[in-house]
């Protein structure tokens, strides 16, 4: 009845918020400890902030909040076995359910493998939502650690809500039967205090397992004598298997506790079980252990406010930009400043204007495409936008190549067991056939030469520049140019494009679905109703000899030519 649904709600509250009580008790006995052990006040460590909400009623709204203040949410959570295909659509259609009801706004990625979603909403709604998510599927949202900071400023708050499919969570080429067993193989988690502390001991090396545009912003700095700061230069994550499996890195993390790091700790976990599973195939390359910061750098920010070991900002992917210790003073933090604007060179950390470096990576002759860093000053910003070639990234400016040469995972996966004998994967419950591909019907998809060049084809006659880099931007994708392919002979457009991807990775987000979803304009009636138009898309390597982008006289054109 309604009256005992009432009553089991009102029981379910009183229990958290006694909960609540027990848990606050014990981390301020905790807390004065903590910090006299680590050598500091206790005013510099904030113990609550360590801890992980997984498994635990989640901290109840403060009182007096900001009029109009938002609260922001960030979590993960990975599913193994993967979800089915039935299981991931219906895990989709759930999220976009409880999104809609609890008035969640802002943006998610959804795989097989698990849901990664930064979100905003009022507080109340925000703590329903993950709760929620926890009564669907306990089993699975009951251990999700939901990061909340609450008195966000109304203009940090998302305008929609946005739950891509995709095939990874983070963007490693670590996907399907590739991915590294969690259960089995990921790296140990160590709250704030005693990441902080095992940063003191020698015989130890820290890898920040994030793009090298972030870390230029901001990274960990162990103090003498403790661990050695490793930097992977990456310019996407694809880059990170690559730059593991070289002999190099293994001479430098051979017989070395190592410990990862990244912005709330999704990366780390397939970063760590990534190296256990390669130091587990291979005898000879053993280190003393991997652990990973609970949290990421977020919570060790919150934990340490005033920097801890942190120099600089911790780059964030919502509308706060950025984070640094709320304690520091803005003295300190220039102090902290070691990234430069790349025209002039001064001294500057923060990254405005969406510019991107116009280097080029000799090894596939794609476009770098990272984000650089420009300065606030107006001839810097005006050079950048009337001469983007002359933007260049740290890496290009050195001439960086990432190692070329990748693990061989499937096999390392085979002979550690991950794969059964039959060809069943434990990761996944993918078949895989003897060569190590899988029966799924993406494989071959998968398997296409990436490019940042993409083909479009089935496309309207009515069809627009401007309409194609809407419907890009419907899918978080950055469209930078379109050519319009013509016949040879008439000159006359049929419906078919190359479009030239702002990055490598626009375009695998562009393809990964195999299809692009045509704005509103495009919209074609159907019987009785209007349907949703899809113009397929495939990757369109530049072939050899293949002069690309074209010339300036075949410069981008609003409309495709029509035969007169």
């Amino acid at each position: 009845t309604m009256d005992d649904k009432r009553k089991e709600a009102v029981a379910a509250k009183k229990a958290r918020k006694e909960a609540r009580r027990t848990i606050r008790k014990a981390l301020d006995a905790e807390s004065a400890s903590t910090a006299h052990e680590l050598g500091l006040p206790p005013t510099a460590v904030e113990l609550s902030a360590s801890k992980s909400n997984a498994n635990r009623p989640l901290p109840a709204p403060p009182e007096h909040l900001p009029s109009g203040s938002c609260t922001i949410c960030l979590f993960y959570q990975y599913k193994e076995p993967s979800w089915t295909a039935r299981e991931h659509r219906a895990a989709l259609n759930k999220v976009h359910e409880l999104a809609s009801r609890y008035n969640v706004a802002g943006r998610g990625r959804c795989a097989p493998e698990g849901l990664n979603c930064t979100l905003t909403a009022s507080a109340n709604d925000m703590r329903a939502f993950c709760y929620a998510l926890r009564s669907w599927d306990p089993n699975l949202f009951d251990g999700t650690d939901f990061k909340l900071e609450d008195g966000v400023p109304p203009e940090k708050r998302f305008r929609t809500f946005t739950l891509r499919k995709v095939d990874e969570l983070v963007g490693y080429a670590l996907d399907g039967v590739k991915a590294p067993s969690l259960h089995r193989h990921s790296g140990r988690h160590l709250e704030a205090p005693e990441y902080h502390k095992q940063m003191q001991e020698k015989d130890t090396v820290i890898i920040d397992v994030r793009n090298a545009y972030e870390s230029d912003i901001g990274r960990f700095k162990p103090p003498e004598g403790g661990a050695t700061l490793l930097d992977p230069k990456m310019r996407t994550s694809k880059d990170f298997p690559k730059w593991l499996n070289a002999p190099e890195t293994k001479d430098q993390l051979k017989n070395k506790t190592v410990m990862m790091y990244c912005t709330g700790g999704i990366r780390c976990e397939r970063a760590t079980a990534l190296l256990n599973q390669i130091t587990d195939a291979e005898p000879e390359f053993q280190t003393k252990g991997v652990v990973m910061v609970r949290g990421g750098i977020e919570r060790y920010l919150k934990t340490f406010p005033e920097g801890g070991y942190w120099k600089g900002k911790n780059y964030l992917f919502d509308k706060r930009m950025e984070q640094a210790p709320a304690k520091k003073t803005e003295e300190e933090m220039e102090r902290d400043v070691e990234s430069a604007c790349c025209l002039c060179q001064k001294p500057f950390s923060h990254y405005r204007g969406q510019h991107k470096c116009a280097g080029n990576l000799p090894s596939s002759g794609l476009a770098c495409a990272v984000p650089v860093i420009v300065c606030d000053a107006e001839e810097c910003q005006d050079a950048a936008t009337r001469e983007p070639h002359r933007l260049e990234c740290p890496l290009c400016v050195k001439g960086y190549q990432t190692p070329e040469t990748a693990p061989d995972l499937v096999g390392q996966k085979r002979k550690l067991g991950l794969i059964a004998r039959g060809g069943t994967d434990v990761v996944t419950g993918q078949r895989v056939a003897a060569g190590g591909s899988t029966n799924d019907a993406n494989d071959s998809q998968q398997h296409q030469s990436v490019s940042q060049r993409l083909f479009v084809g089935k496309l309207p006659l009515t069809v627009t520049a401007s309409k194609l880099r809407r419907s890009f931007e419907r899918s978080d994708c950055k469209l930078e140019s379109v050519h319009w392919i013509v016949d040879r002979s008439s000159g006359a457009f049929y419906g078919s494009a190359y479009c030239h991807m702002a990055s490598v990775e626009d375009a695998q987000r562009a393809q990964s679905p195999g299809s692009l979803v045509l704005c509103q304009e495009f919209r074609k009636k159907g019987k009785g109703r209007k349907q949703q138009r899809r113009a397929p898309v495939a990757f369109a390597p530049v072939r050899e000899g293949e002069v690309w982008p074209p010339s300036e006289s075949l410069s981008e054109m609003e409309y495709p030519p029509m035969r007169s």
